[in-house]
């Protein structure tokens, strides 16, 4: 199958890594430099204790989307200026939407076009170089289709035992569970300092993670609120050592997800007519530290 990946990010090149070894796969970069380094020494892929060079990875710099599966793997801000190029896109693709939170969901209500899947994440991965990309937490790409009518996205030829995906019915719900430990882990660390384990670790810190949770918890109208604080906290152990994006972001002096998480519980808390604090707090305190 003929892949393309928009964006190479550290969840961009995990994916075209793993999809490489069966998949012909291209992905496109924002920098020649980068598409360059690929094209000539392919993707470093490390897993633990290994380190693999995946050289069957094109690169482009190009915009000239050919592949029948597109996969989007740019941050949610980055969104508006990868939708116009695929509207103009004549032939009808499949889009796989690989975005933390939820507020770019309505953007993608506009791609009618085409087959729309979203997918929710669930691996921990960390890009250390322009073509070295660190599997530091394995996990599945959860997908389900945006558009009701529209058929469901094969998922037997891009599923292996090292790097699964699996069928989802409802996005909404996938992506209400990935959104709540997002909101949880990315904006406490990034303000604390601190690695994920952390949260779990000192007890303070995990009484506040578990006041966020209660909020968010609460907008997403999750019913089964133990089990769900459980998974969260087990998410925290299970990557003890990782830095989370958000923290990567401030530290760099990126800008964050912050709009596409926290937002968009802020939105949902006003059409629901909902004081939440503390997620205002959070929301201000990253915001405020933008340097973009």
């Amino acid at each position: 199958m003929e892949i393309g990946i928009i964006g190479t990010g550290s969840v961009g090149m995990l994916c075209a890594a793993y999809l490489a070894k069966e998949h012909i796969v291209t992905v496109y970069t924002r920098r020649k430099e980068q598409s360059d380094l690929i094209n000539e020494k392919g993707i470093i892929l490390i897993h633990g204790d290994q380190k693999t060079t995946v050289k069957d990875v094109k690169a482009r710099s190009g915009k000239d989307f050919k592949e029948p599966l597109l996969i989007i793997a740019v941050k949610q801000y980055q969104l508006g200026d990868v939708l116009p190029l695929l509207k103009k896109t004549k032939e009808r693709k499949n889009l796989l939407f690989l975005q933390n939170g939820m507020s770019h969901i309505p953007m993608l209500e506009s791609l009618e076009g085409h087959n729309v899947y979203i997918g929710s994440v669930e691996h921990g991965s960390l890009k250390t170089g322009d073509g070295t990309v660190e599997h530091t937490g394995a996990g599945v790409i959860k997908v389900s289709s945006l558009f009701p009518d529209q058929p469901p996205l094969s998922l037997a030829a891009l599923d292996s035992v090292r790097f699964p995906f699996k069928a989802a019915r409802d996005w909404k719900e996938a992506h209400s569970r990935k959104l709540l430990a997002n909101a949880v882990i990315n904006p406490l660390t990034a303000l604390l300092k601190v690695k994920n384990g952390e949260l779990t670790e000192n007890p303070y810190y995990s009484r506040m993670a578990k006041s966020v949770f209660k909020e968010a918890s609460g907008i997403l109208g999750i019913t089964d609120e133990n089990a769900e604080w459980e998974k969260v906290m087990e998410i925290c152990r299970r990557t003890a050592e990782n830095r989370s994006s958000m923290l990567r972001d401030t530290e760099a002096g990126r800008k964050t997800e912050i709009d596409g998480i926290i937002g968009y519980l802020l939105d949902e808390a006003k059409k629901q007519k909902t004081r939440v604090p503390l997620l205002e707090f959070l929301y201000h305190a990253v915001k405020g530290g933008e340097k973009e």
